[in-house]
């Protein structure tokens, strides 16, 4: 068995007519069914069916076809991967991030991108982690920070696990120091989250409902700072990735801290149909670096270590 054979077997196997693959391979018919008999041959069993209408894979054909197919895919990465050796980092690379985490790291990481590839461009994209997915789907954007990684279509690296903090109106005065609070107690308390679909708010309302809580949510907005400015006048309280907010608690603007047991996964993703660049590669060493040295306090950010 050798490569030929099995692109040659595949493309059959995908068209299901000999005739249509001899066209797209550009081999003659009588070349090409004869390899796929000497395949054939060679693993003792039957790969496909021939009919008036083409051909049909058998189970064993199936089964190859699925192998074949990731062969191939394996190929065409480490081909790329082999290549990229000897590229420069160059172009446009595009990334979204939510705006969360975007105000803890992105200032450090798009510096040290661009002083080490001067030849690169960063176009950045902030938004929501639903519209991200969808930019991402829609080719509009080549990396995105998301804090799922369930899609087929999408392909991912653990990047770190976010602790949820809650953000409070500030009640006394002098610097506060964050404690820890449990979903229980902020249950019946107004809230101002963001809109659904979002998965953040999701994951909270998942939790809730498996303690048999129900969030007393009063205002939705995506509006980051319209959202601080509401908690500050006492409307609400809100709850959030520890990237946003921890940093107003410290300054002594609010009062708030970390959930107990609220925690959550953030993946850089691309596209599974995307084989990665040098420059996606370059960009998330720089990102994962940053969120290993990210000033969060608490351990509010924790990195996976090193493989």
């Amino acid at each position: 068995m050798d490569l030929v054979q099995l692109r040659y077997f595949t493309r059959v196997a995908q068209l299901k007519s000999f005739s249509k693959a001899s066209a797209a391979l550009h081999i003659a018919q009588p070349a090409l069914t004869r390899q796929v008999l000497l395949l054939e041959e060679e693993l003792g069993v039957q790969l496909l069916v021939r009919h008036s209408r083409g051909a049909e894979p058998t189970a064993a054909g199936l089964q190859l076809l699925e192998g074949a197919e990731a062969i191939f895919q394996l190929v065409h990465d480490v081909t790329a991967k082999v290549s990229a050796l000897n590229a420069t980092v160059e172009g446009t690379l595009r990334v979204g991030i939510p705006p969360s985490l975007g105000g803890v790291i992105l200032g450090r990481v798009t510096a040290n991108f661009q002083q080490r590839y001067p030849r690169a461009t960063l176009a950045l994209r902030e938004g929501l982690g639903n519209e991200l997915r969808a930019a991402l789907l829609a080719d509009e954007v080549d990396l995105a920070v998301l804090t799922v990684n369930d899609d087929p279509k999408l392909a991912g690296t653990h990047l770190c696990d976010e602790e949820l903090w809650v953000l409070q109106p500030r009640r006394s005065p002098g610097l506060p120091t964050p404690r820890t609070y449990k979903l229980s107690e902020l249950a019946a308390q107004p809230l101002i989250q963001t809109e659904r679909p979002h998965h953040v708010r999701e994951y909270i309302e998942g939790e809730a409902s498996r303690l048999g809580l129900k969030l007393n949510i009063i205002v939705e907005t995506n509006a980051v700072q319209a959202i601080k400015d509401l908690v500050r006048q006492g409307l609400g309280a809100h709850i959030s990735p520890c990237s946003g907010i921890s940093k107003d608690i410290l300054q002594g603007n609010f009062d708030g801290g970390p959930i107990e047991g609220l925690l959550f996964s953030r993946y850089l993703v691309r596209r599974a149909d995307r084989t990665p660049t040098l420059a996606m590669t370059q960009f998330q060493e720089l990102l994962i670096a940053a969120l290993r040295d990210s000033p969060v306090p608490g351990q509010g950010i924790r990195v996976p270590p090193p493989r």
